[in-house]
C-alpha cells in the first residue's frame, strides 16, 4: 500500500481560492514519491495532468494546477484544478515504469473514490500511464470514444490535440495581428508531444518553422527547418535528433525566445520568460504548448511592446477539450473540430475584449475565471450535474 502523508509546504502561496489540498505520497516499495494538488473544487471535481520529472517542485505542481483552475473555468466545464507530479525520470522503463504509476493509482485512489480529483497526462506521462493508474484507483476508461489506441499520421492522438490546439490559437492570433500565417516565420521551444504537434499542424499551414529546441539543445536556420527530416530523426534518436540535424546552426536554448520570428511558442517549463529577458523577446504573436511560461511582470513588458500573447490556458486546452469531446461521446475526428471552435472562438473573444478594455489578454482571462470560482464559492452559480455539462458541450460546438 501506499504510504500517504499530508504536508503543510511553507513555498506554496495560499489565497481565498487555494490550494484545498496538497498531499505528498510515498511508496516504500518502489521507493517513489510524488505529490497531489487540489487547487479548487468549488466548480466541481478537480482535474489536470500528472508531470513526472525528476526536478520537479511542490511550488511548480500547485502554479500548473493554478492553471488549470482558470483553464476549466474558461472552458466553462463544471470541474475544479488538480495538478501531479512525480518525482522520477520520464524515460524509466517497464517493470519499473508500471510498478510507478501503480503506486501513484493506489495513493490517488482515496481522492477518486471520495469525487475529489482525477489525474492524465502532462510532461513525462503518456496514455498507457494514464490507463495504468486510473485502472489502479478504480476508475473504468469507457470504451466509447477511446482515442488511446487511435493513430494519426503515424503517431497516437495524444500527439496531435494540444500541438493543433496552439496552432488554432496562432491561426486566430496572426489574424488579430494582421500576419499571414502562410510563410510566417515560427521558433518552438520543445519537440515532444505538443511541441512536435504544433510543429505537424504549422507546417500544413505553411508556416516556416526556423528553430526548434529538446532537452539536448536547439537549432537555428532563417531558411526554414526540414520537419520531415526531423521527424524521422525523432524517430531514431529522440531528443538527440537536435544532435543529428545538420542543416542548421546549434544555438543556446534560450536564444530561441529572442529570434526574429513572427510566432513564438514556448512549451517547456514555467516562467522561461521572465522580467529579465521579456525585452528581448522579438515576436509578435506567443502561443504556448507550455503552462504559465511567462511570469505576471513579463506579460506587463510584452504587452508594452505590442507582442499578443495568448492566454496559455487557452491556448494548450487542446488536451482538455479533446477529454472532453470523448466523455461526450465525440469520435476522434469531431474533437478536432470541437478544439478548433472552443480554442478558436476563446482566443478570438479574448483577444478582442482585451483590446477594448487595454488590458493584456492574460490578465483579463485570469480575473474572469477567478470570478467564477468566486461566484461559485459564494454560492451565485448553480452547481452543473456532469452529464448535463457534456451535453451543452455538444451543443456549444454544434454536435
Amino acid at each position: 500500500m501506499a504510504k500517504i502523508e499530508m504536508k503543510i509546504v511553507e513555498n506554496v502561496p495560499t489565497d481565498d481560492i487555494g490550494p484545498e489540498l496538497i498531499v505528498h505520497w510515498y511508496d516504500p516499495e518502489v521507493k517513489i514519491r510524488g505529490v497531489m494538488v487540489v487547487d479548487s473544487l468549488a466548480l466541481g471535481m478537480a482535474t489536470g495532468g500528472t508531470r513526472m520529472l525528476p526536478d520537479i517542485t511542490t511550488h511548480e505542481i500547485f502554479l500548473l494546477a493554478r492553471m488549470m483552475t482558470y483553464k476549466k473555468a474558461t472552458m466553462g466545464v463544471p470541474v475544479g484544478g488538480a495538478k501531479a507530479g512525480i518525482w522520477e525520470d520520464p524515460n524509466v522503463s517497464s517493470p519499473r515504469r508500471e510498478a510507478i504509476f501503480r503506486a501513484f493509482g493506489k495513493a490517488m485512489k482515496p481522492l477518486y473514490k471520495a469525487n475529489i480529483v482525477l489525474y492524465g497526462s502532462d510532461m513525462g506521462v503518456h496514455d498507457a500511464d494514464v490507463k495504468i493508474f486510473r485502472e489502479e484507483a478504480g476508475y473504468a476508461l469507457p470504451s466509447q470514444a477511446d482515442y488511446s489506441q487511435q493513430l494519426r499520421d503515424g503517431e497516437p492522438l495524444e500527439n496531435h490535440f494540444t500541438g493543433y490546439g496552439v496552432v488554432v490559437s496562432a491561426k486566430e492570433a496572426c489574424k488579430f495581428s494582421g500576419i499571414n500565417i502562410s510563410g510566417a516565420k515560427v521558433a518552438i521551444e520543445g519537440f515532444g508531444k505538443v511541441g512536435g504537434g504544433a510543429a505537424r499542424y504549422f507546417v500544413k499551414e505553411r508556416a516556416k518553422i526556423v528553430a526548434l529546441s529538446t532537452i539536448k539543445g536547439a537549432i537555428y536556420n532563417k531558411k526554414g527547418l526540414d520537419m520531415d527530416k526531423l521527424f524521422d530523426l525523432r524517430k531514431s534518436f529522440g531528443d538527440d535528433c537536435i544532435l543529428k540535424y545538420t542543416d542548421a546552426k546549434k544555438i543556446e536554448k534560450e536564444e530561441l525566445f529572442y529570434l526574429p520570428v513572427e510566432i513564438l511558442s514556448p512549451g517547456g517549463r514555467p516562467l522561461v520568460i521572465h522580467e529579465k529577458n521579456a525585452a528581448k523577446v522579438k515576436a509578435k504573436v506567443i502561443t504556448s504548448g507550455a503552462n504559465m511560461p511567462i511570469s505576471e511582470k513579463a506579460l506587463g513588458i510584452l504587452h508594452k511592446k505590442g507582442v499578443v500573447v495568448v492566454p496559455d490556458f487557452i491556448s494548450n486546452s487542446g488536451g482538455s477539450t479533446a477529454g472532453l469531446s470523448r466523455r461526450s461521446g465525440l469520435n476522434a475526428d469531431q474533437a478536432f473540430i470541437a478544439i478548433e471552435k472552443v480554442i478558436g472562438g476563446n482566443t478570438r473573444e479574448i483577444l478582442e475584449a482585451a483590446a477594448k478594455e487595454k488590458i493584456n489578454p492574460t490578465k483579463l482571462a485570469i480575473n474572469r475565471a477567478l470570478d467564477k470560482v468566486r461566484q461559485a464559492k459564494a454560492g451565485k452559480l448553480e452547481p452543473v450535474p456532469h452529464e448535463v455539462a457534456l451535453r451543452e458541450f455538444r451543443k456549444m460546438v454544434g454536435m
